[in-house]
């Protein structure tokens, strides 16, 4: 490594800051990894790392040695710097000695290639990151072959979603377009289209998703468009029977992605 940086006030420290921001890290083309399995999922999966920020007194206690090593090996540049550089720099509150700056798959509709009879989500209008990564990771736990998100806030690449996806966003093809751009691909693709919504005369468990279907799932406030339910082919409500009359999107999207997978698994 080179010699540690000690200074908050290094215009490497300052470029890192500014990278927690959705629009420097759009201008840049790149993405921060600052948890550690986040780091290795996305080594494993074979991204492309510019640099790392290594705080091997921090690293000691989260015992991210080896991973340490793995980075060394891969030969990307790894620069050391101070606990107090290190909590300067990182995007979350308790940093675990890392903060790898790295480029995102280069995943687009256009280069988007589906599986026969594919189950895709779609989210529309989720503007939390946490939500959004919870999404991707149930996506990747039931064999989803896409997530596409459109609306204000849709950012799969902010640093809450890649932890709350546990680095599946890096193994699930993940794409951010608009509303339009999403339906028409769906539509050219031939895919079916499933709206969830509470006035939707069928439960879940009666829409058959053995074929391929893209499964339209709303933010929990306000659900889907007038756009995206005149779009939909049908509809599908899940059963409500308490007082709530609504359930967090990533809980909405693993029951109609695991129902999926029930009726698959049960049709082989």
């Amino acid at each position: 490594m080179s010699e540690p940086i000690t200074s908050p006030g290094n215009e490497r420290i300052k470029r890192l800051v500014r990278l927690r921001e959705r629009r420097d890290r759009q201008r840049e083309g790149v993405i921060l990894l600052d948890e550690l399995r986040v780091v290795r999922r996305a080594l494993e999966a074979g991204l492309v790392m510019d640099e790392a920020y290594a705080c091997p007194e921090v690293l000691a206690e989260h015992c991210g040695g080896e991973l340490l090593e793995d980075l060394r090996r891969s030969g990307i540049e790894i620069v050391e710097v101070t606990p107090r550089v290190l909590e300067k720099a990182a995007y979350r509150a308790k940093p675990e000695g890392l903060i790898v700056v790295a480029q995102p798959p280069a995943w687009s509709l256009d280069k988007l290639a589906l599986p026969p009879e594919p189950l895709v989500l779609v989210l529309e209008g989720v503007e939390k990151p946490g939500n959004l990564g919870a999404v991707v990771r149930t996506a990747s736990g039931a064999g989803v072959a896409a997530v596409l998100a459109c609306g204000a806030g849709a950012d799969p690449w902010n640093p809450n979603a890649l932890r709350a996806s546990t680095g599946a966003v890096f193994t699930v093809p993940t794409v951010s377009a608009g509303a339009a751009q999403i339906l028409e691909f769906l539509r050219a693709c031939g895919i079916p289209l499933l709206a969830t919504t509470p006035a939707a005369p069928d439960l879940h468990t009666a829409c058959d998703l053995t074929g391929p279907v893209a499964v339209l799932l709303g933010a929990e406030d306000t659900g889907l468009s007038s756009e995206m339910l005149a779009a939909a082919d049908r509809r599908c409500r899940i059963p409500m029977l308490g007082t709530a009359d609504s359930l967090n999107v990533s809980v909405a999207a693993a029951l109609l992605a695991y129902e999926a997978l029930r009726q698959r698994s049960a049709r082989r």
